[in-house]
């Protein structure tokens, strides 16, 4: 298959690497302005969990292949793109009127309706998805992650069964399970304020390993995600069912069992955040700013104001 990859991020990037093992073709798309700041050899150094019982441990030099602008008449089966929420509006420029005949993969998260968000692209085209995987990076060029066994793909779109099927041969082709992800807005939703209830305590304690060292931060989470709930409510929609278990646990049972279960060392979710060094506060801002627009008061992030991105 041949596979143009948007930007070389940390999330995209693994899973590129994986496609390219199988033998697919893989190019990668970097916007001119970020040209000087990518080289085309590339350092991975990845914990690779597809087989459940075993970790394997990944430290490659791959040299990509970098394009510095879409053509109009591409021969791309599948555009992938996994990028952060505020690049969506940029890349869907982007790629206005040279989707062509590919099928375009939304790999990342969203929180404003993803087919709104993505309405100038042609939507029979389109198929969205979330990934299994995280990380950061140390330098442009040296990627640090890891994958788990398994990716999701959700049911917005209108997508024909034939594109839905090709980005399930591809993944099923390297190694991973994909799973169908049934009302996938409110997935994304809980997701996205879940991982705000987390960034929150991140900024607090300084870092995600520091977090994840931390039972008390860890255990703030379950407060966090309760003064999140209206801004849920807000828009129609209710929090999961993992969001309301541990939203309902007390902090200091929800702070043990997070250290001693699921951050444990040596843990896929510890694996999956230990390298995350992206920028954080990102998302709370946004939700600060929605929630002060609404009226809402959101006390713990009123309380880390200071502290996110302007």
């Amino acid at each position: 298959m041949n596979i143009l990859i948007i930007g070389r991020g940390v999330i995209s990037t693994q899973y590129a690497w994986t496609f390219k093992e199988n033998g697919n073709n893989i190019d990668f798309y970097i916007r001119p302005e970020s040209k000087d700041k990518y080289t085309p050899m590339l350092s991975l150094q990845l914990e690779d969990r597809r087989r459940k019982r075993q970790l394997e441990k990944v430290n490659v030099s791959w040299e990509t292949n970098l394009r510095y602008e879409i053509p109009e008449n591409h021969d791309y089966d599948l555009i992938l793109v996994s990028i952060n929420i505020e690049q969506i509006g940029s890349i869907v420029a982007a790629l206005n009127n040279k989707v062509n005949k590919a099928t375009v993969l939304f790999f990342n998260n969203f929180w404003e309706d993803p087919a709104k968000q993505t309405e100038h692209l042609p939507q029979s085209q389109l198929i969205y998805g979330f990934p299994g995987a995280g990380g950061g990076t140390a330098g442009t060029n040296v990627i640090n992650g890891g994958f788990s066994s398994s990716i999701m793909i959700g049911d917005i779109g209108t997508a024909s069964k034939e594109r839905v099927q090709q980005v399930y041969t591809l993944f099923e082709q390297a190694n991973f399970t994909v799973k169908r992800q049934a009302d996938f807005k409110k997935f994304l939703m809980n997701h996205f304020l879940l991982n705000v209830a987390i960034e929150i305590e991140v900024l607090k304690e300084g870092s995600f390993i520091r977090l994840m060292d931390s039972i008390h931060g860890l255990g703030n989470i379950s407060i966090n995600l309760r003064q999140l709930k209206p801004i849920m409510r807000n828009r129609g929609m209710k929090f999961d069912a993992t969001n309301t278990l541990l939203s309902m646990l007390s902090p200091k049972m929800l702070g043990i069992i997070m250290s001693k279960l699921i951050f444990k060392n040596g843990s896929t979710a510890r694996v999956l955040m230990e390298g995350n060094n992206t920028i954080t506060g990102r998302s709370a801002k946004l939700i600060l700013d929605e929630a002060r627009r609404k009226n809402i008061h959101i006390n713990t992030l009123e309380n880390i104001s200071n502290l996110l991105p302007s």
